[in-house]
């Protein structure tokens, strides 16, 4: 090998290197700070309406719900219908509490949940990458749908 094609190689070489390193799933927690929307959550259709807040305290908070939750017939949340309170427990999680993050994982301890079983646990999310003010991640166990049937996510950094 010649002198020009060895240094050929070790600049490529370092160039591949750095696109990799620029693009690496490993976050720290100081990279989910921030407000989010949510952008794709096949759980809740087409165009779902979340939030999900980190804190530089380690706090956190989401909502997520179907964009076509139906309104309730009676305009006073109290007094829904059988119907229409099933929609909403279908199409509706919020939880919060704290979190940390350890390489791709995140692990959010929920304090509250409007699903009650989730109150008081550890809720592991797996995959995580931010990348730009695109932030992913998998729930590897989603409280609603088939069982096993793992729920990517996907969120935009609110500016």
């Amino acid at each position: 090998m010649n002198r020009r094609s060895i240094l050929n190689t070790f600049v490529v070489t370092a160039l591949g290197l750095g696109l990799t390193a620029s693009h690496a799933a490993a976050q720290s927690a100081k990279d989910l700070v921030g407000s989010w929307t949510a952008v794709s959550v096949d759980a809740y259709g087409p165009n779902p309406k979340g939030s999900l807040i980190f804190e530089a305290n380690s706090r956190f908070s989401l909502q997520l719900m179907r964009a076509d939750l139906p309104k309730y017939a009676s305009n006073n949340r109290t007094q829904g219908t059988p119907a229409e309170y099933k929609a909403t427990a279908e199409g509706s999680i919020s939880y919060f509490g704290t979190y940390s993050v350890s390489g791709t994982d995140l692990m959010l301890h929920v304090e509250g949940s409007t699903f009650p079983n989730w109150t008081g646990t550890d809720q592991k999310r797996v995959n995580l990458s931010v990348t730009g003010d695109d932030l992913k991640y998998t729930n590897p166990t989603p409280s609603g749908g088939p069982a096993g049937a793992a729920l990517p996510l996907v969120w935009k950094r609110i500016k």
